[in-house]
């Protein structure tokens, strides 16, 4: 794909990718380009921005056609290591948890649990899943941002970090009642995920919070 015909609006300068806004007709787009290390051999720089962007552009789509809310891929420029996305029109968690109402943010939370449950069980482990990487539609809607810390996992443990980073999440991070919310969590992990990844994933999440002496996930 040949970004360079595109107008692009900076909105975000990270230490491992800038984000961009475009258009791409018809769609709103994010554009996500991976930045050079120069701390990296040139050509180790290159070959491991190359094979995290694609990567990561994989498991999106993996991701989605496991029927998780996630952005579409629209197409990848190899050369720069950059994936072009849809653009989620919202508000990031992490900005608009507190302000919810009890019941919008249970349902919120029990929707996400279902998106988690599918990823999960279509071998994907998030890992860095925070209310950061969760964007909330005007409808009130989760959609799961950034994959750029996943990757394929069977692995109760693995799945049980991305749990208990999302917990850890809730509370330090928000003035909220986190016991409901992990509740609400739970039943929609357990609708898509089913009984035994349920059991297997919420084990080892407890384990790790008891490691780390963290207020326990239920």
């Amino acid at each position: 794909m040949d970004t360079a015909r595109l107008t692009l609006e900076t909105f975000y300068r990270g230490a491992e990718a800038d984000l961009f806004r475009s258009n791409v007709d018809p769609w709103k787009a994010v554009l996500k380009r991976r930045v050079r290390k120069g701390y990296r051999h040139e050509s180790l720089d290159d070959s491991i921005r190359r094979e995290r962007t694609l990567s990561e552009a994989t498991l999106l789509h993996e991701a989605k056609a496991a029927g998780a809310r996630v952005p579409s891929v629209i197409g990848i420029e190899v050369e720069t290591n950059t994936i072009v996305m849809t653009q989620i029109d919202g508000v990031v968690a992490r900005d608009c948890l507190d302000a919810m109402s009890p019941n919008d943010s249970m349902e919120l939370f029990r929707s996400l649990g279902a998106q988690i449950g599918l990823i999960h069980t279509a071998g994907i482990v998030h890992g860095d899943l925070t209310t950061s990487n969760v964007i909330v539609t005007a409808s009130g809607t989760p959609f799961i941002v950034d994959f750029g810390m996943a990757r394929r996992s069977n692995n109760p443990e693995d799945r049980g970090v991305d749990l208990h980073l999302l917990q850890r999440s809730i509370s330090t991070s928000h003035r909220r009642d986190v016991p409901p919310l992990l509740k609400a969590l739970a039943r929609g992990y357990r609708e898509t995920a089913g009984e035994k990844v349920f059991q297997s994933s919420w084990a080892k999440a407890r384990e790790i919070a008891r490691r780390g002496r963290y207020f326990a996930i239920r």
